[in-house]
Formats: C-alpha cells, sequence, structure tokens
C-alpha cells in the first residue's frame, strides 16, 4: 500500500501506542503481561496501551495526568490545577473500577471518600519507567477493582553502574527535580535507588503541591538463573486547592482552601522458581500502607445545597500474598494457576462540622479476601487462539466467580487478526461507603459488570497498522446515595456502548504518525454522568529530524462534558483542543536538553465550574547521565 494512503487512512481511523521494549532487561518483566497470568500463549484478545522509557523521555510529560490524557479511551479530570485531586476514566466507567499497580503495589484506598479511586498527583512523572494499561473487566485476573480495566506502572531506574540527575523549571513557578542511580552488586544482584521533588507552582489560584518521592529496588537471578526483585518506595505529598464543588478561585463566595498531606509506604518482594522445564513458579507478596489528614472548609448554599465542613484522618493498609503456577502442556496448550490471599485494613477518624454540632466521621473496618483461580490458553488449526480464566474471590460475606474467555484468529495472507472478549467483573464496596457513621451501609452487596469487545487489526504493509474494535458494558448494582434512607444502597446502573478505532504509520526513518478516536454512549438510570467526555481522539507526531533531535507533538479533542459546582448546579464544559510540543536535544552522550509547551494553544476549558484551566506554559529541562 502506498505511504500516502496509509498515512491518510490513519488520519481517518486513530492510533495506540506502538508497545515498545523496555530500555533495560528487567528480571521479571517478561511475565508482567497485562491482563493475564501467562507470559506467553495467551491470545491477544484485548485492548492494550503500553509505553516505555524511551517514549516517555520523548514526551517529557510533567505530570502522570497530562501523559494519560494523550492516551486512546483514557480521560482525566483534575480540578484546581497541580493541587486537585485527580480521577482517571477508562472509556467513561467509574475512576474506582480502575486498579492501579505501581510497582507491584495495588494503591487504589479503600478508605478515601472517592470509593477507592487512585490520585495520580501522588507521582512524579518522571520516576515512571513504564505503562501498561489493560482496557475491560478484568477481575478475572485481578480480582476487586479491575472492573473497567488495570494501570500498571513501573519505576524507571538507570543500568547497573550508572546515574542520572534532572532539574526541569516552568513558567508557573513549577519545578521538578531528582536523582537516580544504581550499583552492581556482584555478578547476579544489582541496586537502585531514585529520589524525585515536585513543586507544582501557582497555575491555578489557591493551589499548590508539593512531592517528594524515594523507591529503591534490590533485583538479581539465583544461580539457577530464576529471578528474584524487592521493590520499596514512600512519597509524601501536601496540596491546597478550593474544594471541587466551591465554584473555585472565579465562583467560591469564601476563600478558604481545602489542605491535605498524605503519605504512602510500600514494599513489593517477587520470585521465579524454576520446578522443570514445563513448570515454573512465581511468589508475590506486598505490604502498603497509605495515610491522608485533610481538612475541607464548608462550602455555602448556591443552587445546590451548601457543604459543611469536615475533615478525614485516614489510614487503609492491605497486604497481599500471590502464589503462580504457569505450566507448558505440549507445544500449543499454557496453563496458570494459584492462589492469592489479601488483608485490608482501613480507618478514618474524621469529624463532619455542622455549624450547630461536631459529628463523628470516622469508621475501622478489615476484610480478608481468599482466591484461587485458572488460566488456560490454547493454539488451535487454522491460526485461532483461545483464553479462558476463572477466579473465585471468597471474603467473609460474599464469594464471588469471575471469568475472562478471548479468541483471536489469523485472517488472511496479510496477518490481520479478528478477537473477540467477554468477561464479567467485581468491586466489593470501600470501606468509607460499608463504615461511615452517617450515611454508610454495612449491607451493601459488590457492584458488578459484564462487558464484551470485538475487534479487527490489520497491517498495512511493513510500516502501518489500523484497527477498530467495538465495546460494550453494563455496570450493576452500583452503589448510590438515597435521600429518603439518608444511606447508600445499591441500585445504580450503568451502560456503555463505543467504538474504538487506531492506526500508525512509519512515514520515513525519520516520522511517525499516530492517530486515535473513541466514541462511546454512556447512559445512567440516574441520568446524565458528569466529568467525563463521550468523544475523545487525537494525533501524534514524533519526529527526529537527526540522531541527536527529537521532536515530540501530540493535540488532542475532548468532547463536552457535564460539570457541577454548588454556586452553578451542572452546566456543560464545551469541546476542546489540549496540545503539547515536546524538543529534546541530546548534546552529548551524557548530557540531555528538552523544551516544552504545554497547552500550546492556550484552550480555556473547565474541569469545574469556577476552575479556570492552566494556561499555556513553558518548560526547560535539562538531564546529566554518568
Amino acid at each position: 500500500m502506498p505511504v500516502a494512503t496509509a498515512v491518510a487512512l490513519c488520519a481517518l481511523v486513530g492510533f495506540s501506542p506502538i508497545e515498545l521494549r523496555a530500555q533495560h532487561d528487567d528480571p521479571l518483566e517478561e511475565v508482567e503481561v497485562i491482563g493475564t497470568y501467562l507470559a506467553d500463549g495467551a491470545a491477544d484478545a484485548e485492548t492494550r496501551i503500553s509505553l516505555d522509557r524511551d517514549e516517555l523521555e520523548a514526551i517529557m510529560p510533567s505530570e502522570p495526568e497530562q501523559l494519560l490524557q494523550r492516551l486512546p479511551g483514557v480521560s482525566v479530570f483534575r480540578p484546581g490545577g497541580a493541587g486537585g485531586v485527580s480521577e482517571i476514566f477508562l472509556r467513561g466507567a467509574e475512576s474506582n473500577f480502575t486498579a492501579v499497580y505501581v510497582d507491584g503495589m495495588r494503591l487504589n484506598d479503600s478508605a478515601n471518600t472517592r470509593g477507592g479511586s487512585f490520585d495520580f498527583s501522588t507521582l512524579a512523572a518522571n520516576d515512571i519507567g513504564r505503562v501498561d494499561i489493560g482496557m475491560g473487566a478484568m477481575s478475572a485476573i485481578y480480582g476487586s477493582d479491575a472492573m473497567a480495566g488495570v494501570i500498571r506502572i513501573d519505576t524507571a531506574y538507570p543500568e547497573a553502574g550508572s546515574g542520572t540527575v534532572y532539574a526541569e523549571a516552568g513558567t508557573e513557578d513549577d519545578w521538578r527535580a531528582g536523582a537516580a542511580g544504581s550499583l552492581a552488586l556482584g555478578d547476579r544482584a544489582a541496586l537502585g535507588l531514585r529520589i524525585s521533588e515536585v513543586d507544582g507552582g501557582d497555575a491555578v489560584d489557591g493551589s499548590s503541591l508539593d512531592l517528594t518521592s524515594i523507591s529503591a529496588r534490590l533485583s538479581g537471578r539465583r544461580p539457577g538463573g530464576d529471578a528474584w526483585r524487592i521493590d520499596v518506595r514512600h512519597t509524601d505529598r501536601s496540596r491546597t486547592s478550593y474544594p471541587e464543588i466551591s465554584g473555585g478561585p472565579e465562583l467560591a463566595l469564601l476563600p478558604d482552601l481545602e489542605t491535605a498531606e498524605g503519605t504512602q509506604t510500600g514494599v513489593s518482594a517477587q520470585s521465579d522458581w524454576t520446578v522443570s522445564d514445563n513448570w515454573q513458579m512465581e511468589f508475590l507478596g506486598n505490604w502498603v500502607d497509605i495515610e491522608n489528614h485533610g481538612s475541607t472548609p464548608a462550602v455555602p448554599p448556591g443552587l445546590l445545597d451548601g457543604q459543611p465542613a469536615f475533615t478525614s484522618d485516614s489510614e487503609y493498609r492491605r497486604g497481599q500474598l500471590l502464589w503462580i503456577n504457569r505450566v507448558r502442556l505440549g507445544t500449543r496448550a499454557r496453563l496458570a494457576f494459584g492462589l492469592d490471599l489479601i488483608e485490608e485494613r482501613g480507618r478514618d477518624d474524621g469529624m463532619v462540622d455542622f455549624g450547630f454540632a461536631l459529628l463523628p466521621n470516622g469508621f475501622s473496618l478489615d476484610r480478608t479476601t481468599a482466591t484461587g483461580f485458572v488460566e488456560l490458553a490454547n493454539e488451535w488449526a487454522a491460526g485461532l487462539e483461545s483464553t479462558i480464566a476463572v477466579r473465585i474471590d471468597h471474603t467473609d460475606v460474599d464469594t464471588r466467580l469471575s471469568g475472562k474467555l478471548g479468541l483471536a484468529k489469523a485472517i488472511g495472507a496479510n496477518g490481520g487478526r479478528l478477537w473477540a472478549r467477554a468477561a464479567n467483573g467485581f468491586k466489593l464496596p470501600s470501606f468509607f461507603a460499608l463504615g461511615n457513621p452517617l450515611f454508610g451501609n454495612p449491607d451493601l452487596k459488590p457492584e458488578e459488570v459484564t462487558s464484551f469487545e470485538l475487534g479487527y487489526d490489520l497491517p498495512l504493509g511493513d510500516r502501518a497498522m489500523a484497527g477498530i474494535s467495538l465495546f460494550t458494558s453494563e455496570y450493576r448494582d452500583l452503589v448510590d446515595f438515597d435521600f429518603e434512607t439518608f444511606t447508600n444502597v445499591n441500585r445504580g446502573v450503568i451502560d456503555i456502548d463505543g467504538v474504538h478505532l487506531y492506526g500508525r504509520v512509519q512515514v520515513s526513518d525519520a516520522v511517525w504518525l499516530r492517530a486515535d478516536a473513541t466514541l462511546t454512549d454512556i447512559s445512567s438510570a440516574a441520568g446524565e454522568l458528569r466529568r467525563r467526555p463521550e468523544t475523545t481522539g487525537g494525533l501524534h507526531l514524533t519526529w527526529e529530524p537527526l540522531p541527536a533531535w527529537s521532536v515530540d507533538a501530540a493535540a488532542r479533542y475532548i468532547g463536552e462534558r457535564l460539570i457541577t459546582s454548588i454556586p452553578t448546579g451542572d452546566i456543560r464544559d464545551d469541546a476542546y483542543l489540549m496540545a503539547n510540543v515536546t524538543v529534546r536535544y541530546r548534546a552529548t552522550p551524557f548530557l540531555a536538553l528538552w523544551l516544552a509547551v504545554d497547552n500550546l494553544f492556550d484552550s480555556n476549558y473547565q474541569d469545574a465550574p469556577g476552575f479556570p484551566a492552566p494556561g499555556s506554559r513553558a518548560r526547560l529541562g535539562a538531564e546529566l547521565r554518568f
């Protein structure tokens, strides 16, 4: 196919980031395939997005939210700039329906007020070495929380015997700095250390963010060749912002700011054990402690009723032990099976101030989940592949069966692939929804989802590819607040149908062009959902004019959204275009410089009424390697 034709087709159908190998060989990376326990042999029958360190260095995002916003099917909500709490929606599903892992540790906080969602502003963008995203229900692999998908993030470390120091400053008084190094410990092990500091600047009035993160990795191989790895990470964050529904700096009646401080501490250990040529075990254990201390001021009534002042003093702890077996069954079949044990504890000692009364807003709960799972992949005749997975999760009050079926078949001699996927999933009620003394309900049932996806991928010669997938998900028994009984109940239903289109083409040895579009129809029995667009799409250009230079440019269309605040009630924010450009220059093998411009066209949008969008910003950075 002529290159011009391929470019035209890609501009119409969109892109999915090219899945690239990591910059260095991580001992355990080959088995960390998202959406499956199998290292190989699983039918590729779902939408996956992967970015490695090479692509991240070309982009140089200022924060994780900026990186995720440019990806297919992902939308970001973060009022208040850097100091606001961020939410990530995969294909329009609730943000707490996505399981988030960092270095093997799940960081969804079941004790927070957002139902267990993860706030990505607790991550430093330059710490990220790899991002993997899987779309669709994945409870058959990951259990609770993975109803809309999974995001896995791995920290970047330099090669053994080397180090790096970087610094970046922006025009909104924002800056980022950090250092990383790795030391060889004999012939079979290495120790890596990374530290980062972020100041979010003052792009939005009242917004501030200070983030410190420290992480370490000890990894190696035993004499037989089996890999092992230990990760430790700690983050300390403080932030300020106007309350999300206050009307922000433009509409809030009171100048009082929401303040919050918090820490995340975790450790993860994993190790392979080869039993025979056809049987390998993997053992994983991790522990996470998340603490948050926040104070939210009262919001006076407007078009909607006001909100009382409240405080939160929460802690969430999660421990996990996971045992995986991977067995080859001849030359065409792969089997994985194992056990998973999860222990959770959550508490909150906060208060609610109604003005005339100060009431406790606290709880203390714990939960144990014991799990068994099995996954079987097979290669059949005529290019047909299949994967089936089943998982049983048992808690003190409930037992859940989750499943996944994937089929993929080669079509024609041009390498086309037709694939289909069906899965169900669930989410255990958050500790906040169960235990809050004012409106919590200890009898809440798990929320559920059933999802289907049908896709086709078509190579267009050696340098281009295009594809399409149709997806549908039904979310049931969603937790909702009942004003008549003043308590949480299971009654919500959301249906999400959509189409994802992508394309990518290597125009020349120095130019890559990618595009994508995700169109959804989101319906809810409770009315239109807020904060998420039904239409997103974008173009991404990578250009290497000279060996030492690279240009990364991306433009993203975000459709209109329904947003709300107490002063205004529901209003509609118009669609907008977000464009970012990064120019990177490797002056020497040891020194790299970059200039990035965010929101190139100074697009004016609001994630919440009264919160202006951060305007155009330039960032200048440098990295020294040694």
